[in-house]
């Protein structure tokens, strides 16, 4: 069963993502920390007890990693940050990517990755790109745990309403979910000739924001 995990803003910098964030919200994304094996860093806040929301961009004081980084980092620029990635958990991911490679869809191989003394796997491909011209999700497992990590994260009351993907790959998504099996999630798939990620918050104050 796949599990809808976590939403991702991709942006040059950091202090640019924050002030984005700042600015479409009014809320300040505390800072998560760095991934040692990609050369980046994030801001994270929580969406609940197991949906969290990230601002990921390539750590200027890291080595540069000896392959791509994740989320298609090195090649794509941002004169604005931008929803990036909708990530989805797994229970099995080395099934979970065999089942995607046998329709066609190379989600990538596991890695282990960390963030301080956190640790989990994560699906990249070598050359980091996210396929089906972003559109694919991205897939992870987190170690077994009573807990989703989003626990420990600080929560600024925000939650997520949807996320709305706008794709030419629309069937192939909808089969490659059918066939994994997914629980209850925000995504809305449409069909449209190129891929549009839009991402709606509920803030604590009443306000929805349509982050695009």
């Amino acid at each position: 069963m796949l599990r809808f995990d976590h939403i991702a803003i991709g942006c040059a910098t950091l202090e640019q993502g924050a002030a984005y964030m700042a600015e479409q919200t009014g809320l300040t994304v505390p800072a998560g920390g760095e991934h040692p094996l990609m050369g980046t860093h994030n801001l994270v806040m929580a969406l609940g007890d197991d949906t969290f929301f990230e601002v990921i961009a390539i750590n200027p004081t890291a080595p540069k990693p000896s392959r791509s980084r994740w989320f298609g980092l090195d090649a794509t620029s941002f004169a604005t940050p931008r929803p990036l990635s909708w990530i989805l958990n797994s229970d099995d991911l080395d099934t979970d990517l065999e089942i995607a490679k046998s329709l066609g869809v190379d989600l990538g191989v596991p890695t282990t990755q960390t963030r301080g003394d956190m640790s989990w796997r994560f699906a990249v491909r070598y050359d980091g790109a996210i396929p089906l011209d972003g559109a694919a999700p991205m897939m992870m497992e987190w170690p077994k745990s009573p807990t989703h990590p989003a626990a420990r994260m600080p929560d600024l009351g925000a939650r997520i309403k949807s996320v709305n993907l706008e794709t030419r790959y629309a069937e192939i998504l909808d089969n490659l979910l059918t066939k994994l099996g997914t629980g209850p999630m925000p995504v809305r798939i449409s069909k449209a000739p190129e891929t549009r990620l839009t991402m709606t918050l509920s803030l604590i104050d009443g306000r929805e924001v349509v982050l695009h």
